[in-house]
This record gives structure tokens, sequence and C-alpha cells, in this order.
């Protein structure tokens, strides 16, 4: 408990400090000032080494998994090379290339790019990686675009007049920032391997954009004339992005000594909607580039092209929604699948942890089914899956999952739970709308199932014990059975009152 004040505590204080010192740049501003240059030199050394001081610490924390460890030991020489780039810059300040610092600026984004993909795992299916670079390409060719308008068109446009040590470097950086870019959108599609790390990785990302940003904002105003000197915003931009690199790590020790629990692997809970909205900015700098000078017909040409384009984009979006929801969803019932609840169910675990809820899983088995299928046939059987989905979910909330897990056995996933008695509550609610018939063709029939719950414990994170758990439970009920019971399916013959099953109570521990 001692740790985590502390660790909080650090926290607050580092975010007080580089609040205060992006804040104060403009404040202190002034070309050449003694003061300024101090400030700024000593904020970019100083949040450079902490976070050289936090990776290790991240990359040798015990209570992270593995991998996340390994994915810190891969960030450290991004952190290294930060830092001995600022202070080779302040002792070897306006070298042209090939000088140390100069050097050292282009190798930093193929090492960042190593660095942040080492986060995230890359889906195992040929399919899925091919949709996943193809996705990652929109977002790198249209932030590229932006990175041609502002830096590289611009140095290839007085490439004649310029020498190959201005010239390398100009055309060098955006190149491997578009390549950097690219690993972002990886990153950003298909998220941190552990919830644990998505933080820190998501902070990384926007330290990477700003410190993009401070770049192509300075470059657009050197290479239009403006003075070399930077002004305040393109130096509150660099400082931001070098203390949100610095917290980064931080954040990784603090959010891993915070947890109530080891979580489970990230996984994305849909198609993503994001990555064509990356193709905007470079049409509307085509249009504002050509149809300046050249009105008609080329913006009439570039705004049909870009509407195009997003009825493109807006038909994959909901060709990626409808393929998602196919492959998470029973197709006969309507109910979420397997898939789905190996999805849900960690996520929800993980939740319960950290706020100190419960989490309970249902396993039902319908009793009785086969005889339905022999006398009336395979149809009516689906009818009768598809009624008593329906009633499964008239039974729970919306925050609530239905699941068929295969032939006439389902479940339900009750998150978030305060009190136990909350699931015995649905169990009830359940065997009450059992007793109203599902009309199956031409006849009706008393529905009747086995339940079994299970809930999960304090430290538990195995999606298939806690499954098993309940899955036992529910066949500790169908044996405790009574003999005499009447077949829990049966024949009503519309018109007389309604067969009642009286099953046992099931187990529900």
């Amino acid at each position: 408990m001692v740790r985590r004040s502390w660790t909080t505590a650090g926290l607050l204080a580092l975010v007080a400090l580089g609040a205060t010192t992006v804040f104060a740049i403009p404040a202190l501003y002034e070309a050449g000032s003694s003061v300024y240059m101090t400030v700024v030199g000593g904020a970019e050394v100083l949040f450079t080494a902490l976070g050289l001081i936090f990776a290790t610490w991240a990359s040798r924390l015990p209570g992270l998994p593995p991998r996340i460890r390994r994915a810190w030991r891969w960030m450290l020489p991004t952190y290294a090379l930060w830092l001995a780039d600022v202070i080779l810059y302040g002792i070897f300040p306006g070298q042209p290339f090939p000088s140390l610092p100069e050097v050292g600026q282009l190798l930093i984004a193929p090492v960042t790019l190593a660095g942040i993909l080492a986060f995230t795992r890359i889906p195992g299916s040929r399919t899925e990686r091919i949709k996943l670079w193809l996705d990652a390409g929109v977002v790198a060719v249209g932030s590229a675009m932006v990175l041609w308008f502002m830096i590289l068109s611009p140095a290839l446009a007085g490439a004649a007049s310029a020498t190959w040590r201005e010239l390398t470097p100009s055309i060098a950086r955006p190149l491997l920032d578009a390549a950097l870019l690219f690993g972002v959108g990886v990153v950003l599609l298909q998220g941190a391997e552990a919830v644990v790390a998505r933080l820190p990785l998501t902070t990384v990302v926007a330290a990477i954009l700003l410190i993009m940003i401070g770049d192509m904002r300075r470059a657009y105003v050197v290479n239009h004339g403006g003075s070399l000197w930077p002004s305040p915003d393109q130096t509150m931009f660099w400082v931001a992005g070098l203390f949100m690199l610095m917290l980064a790590p931080y954040l990784q020790v603090w959010r891993t000594q915070h947890r109530a629990a080891p979580e489970a692997a990230a996984a994305p809970t849909g198609p993503p909607r994001w990555p064509y909205l990356t193709a905007i900015p470079g049409y509307l700098l085509l249009m504002f580039t050509v149809g300046v000078e050249h009105p008609y017909p080329a913006s009439g040409l570039i705004a049909g092209a870009f509407l195009v384009s997003t009825l493109v984009f807006g038909r994959q979006m909901v060709a990626a929604r409808e393929n998602r929801r196919m492959a998470v969803t029973d197709q006969l019932t309507g109910l979420a699948n397997r898939v789905q609840m190996y999805e849900a169910l960690p996520r929800a675990m993980a939740r319960a942890h950290r706020n100190h809820t419960l989490v309970a899983v249902m396993v039902i088995d319908m009793n009785g089914f086969k005889q339905i299928n022999d006398e009336f046939g395979h149809q009516a059987g689906d009818q009768l899956l598809i009624g008593f989905g329906r009633l499964l979910r008239r039974c729970v909330l919306g925050s609530d999952l239905v699941v068929r897990l295969g032939g006439d056995e389902f479940a339900i996933v009750l998150p978030d739970l305060t009190d136990p008695g909350h699931a015995q509550a649905v169990v009830q609610r359940i065997r009450a709308a059992m007793a109203e018939p599902v009309r199956v063709g031409s006849t009706v029939v008393q529905p009747s199932a086995s339940i079994g719950v299970a809930f999960a414990r304090p430290g538990d994170h195995s999606v298939d014990d806690l499954l098993h758990r309940a899955d036992v439970a529910m066949y500790d009920a169908k044996k405790k059975a009574r003999p005499t019971t009447p077949p829990v399916l049966h024949r009503t013959v519309p018109g007389t009152s309604k067969g009642q099953d009286r099953e046992p109570a099931d187990n529900e521990n």
C-alpha cells in the first residue's frame, strides 16, 4: 500500500512538472534568450533521462507479462537515442548532416517502430494479417500525404539549389516518419497484447504524434521562408512529446502496481472504423493546392473523387461490421456464439477484479430436446431453439450476454454483480418463463432445462475453468432430478390446460 501511494504521488508530481514546463515555454520565449534555452534544453535532457530510467524499470518489472517486459526492452534504444541526441544537439548546435545529432535523429524512427510493434501480437491468420496491413497502409498513406505537403514536396522543389547535406535529411526524415506512422496504425488497430500495457502504449503513440507535429510545423515554416529559430508552439510540441515519452514507462509501473490482478489479453471488439478517415486531410490539401489556381474543373473533380472514396469507405465499414456480426453471432438464434463469449468473458473477469464485483456464468442444457427432433423433425427443433433463445433474452438485462454454445446448450454471462443473489434471481425468472409453453409449428411444447451456475473466484483468470465449473454444476442438477419427473419437453394439445414441469432445484454453486 505504501508503494502504491508513493508511485501515485510520483505520477502527480511528474504531470505537474510536465504541464508547468510546457505552458511556461510561451511565457519565457525570447529568441536567443539564455534563460529560455536553458529551460527548454534542461527540460529535454531531464525528460529523456527520466524516460530511460523508467523504461529500464518497466523492462524489469516482475508483475508484467514477459512479452510486455520484452517490449520495453525493445524500447530502451529509443530512449537512449533521444537522450544522446538531445545532449549532442547541445554540444554541436547547428551542425549540418551527417553530424552525430542529425544521424541520431534518422535512427530514432526505425528503432521506435521496432519498439512499438513489440507491444502488439500480429494475427496468426494470413487473411487477418493482410487486412491489418491494408488498414495500417491506409493510415500511413493518408498521413504521408500531409508529410508530402508539409515537408517532402517543398524540399524536392528546392532540390536544385540545395546541397546533399540539406537534401538528405529533408527527404529521409519524412520517409522514415511515414514508416513509423504505419507502425502507429498497426498499434492503434491491433492494440496492446495485454490490457495492462494499453495506457502506456497509447501514451507512447501520443508522444510520437506530438513530436511529428512539431517537426512538420517547423519544416513547413522553414521551407516557406520562415525563421530558422523554432517558434514557441513548435517547441511546445517537442517538449510535450518528450514528456509523454518519459511518462509512458512510468505509467506502466503505476498501472502494474495498481491493478487488482493479472489481466487478459486485449482484443479488438469490432472492426476499425477510423483508419479510412485519415484520407480526409490528403483530399483537403489536394483541393486547397489545386483549387486555388484551377478552381474549374479541378475542384469539382477532386470533390467528386472524395465523395466516391467516402462512399467506398462507408461500404467497407458496413461490410466489416456485418462480417464481424456473422463471426460472433449464432446464425440460427441470433444469440452470441462461443467466439463472442470468449472475448467478453475475460474482460468481464478483469473488470470484476478491479471493481471488486462478481461475474457469474450459467450453463443451461435443454432437457428432452432429442424427443422433439425425433417426433416433429429438425425444423421443429430449430423453432424450439429460437423460442428458447428469446425466452432467455427476456430474463436478463441488456448488459448480460446470452450465448448459444451449440446444439441445445446455452450459456449466460452475468457481469458486474454486487450480490450472488442476483444470479439466483435470474434463475428464478428463467424457471418462471419456462412455465409458459413455446409454440412449435402447429403444436406447443413445455420447455425445461437444467441450469448450473459458477462464479469467478478472486484470482480466477481461466475462462475454460469457469465454464467447466458451471458445466459440472449443470450436470449435478440434471442428476438430482427426480426419476418420476415426466419428459421436460412434451407435447401440449392446444386448448387444454398447460402441463407443468415440476423440475427440482438445480445446482447453482
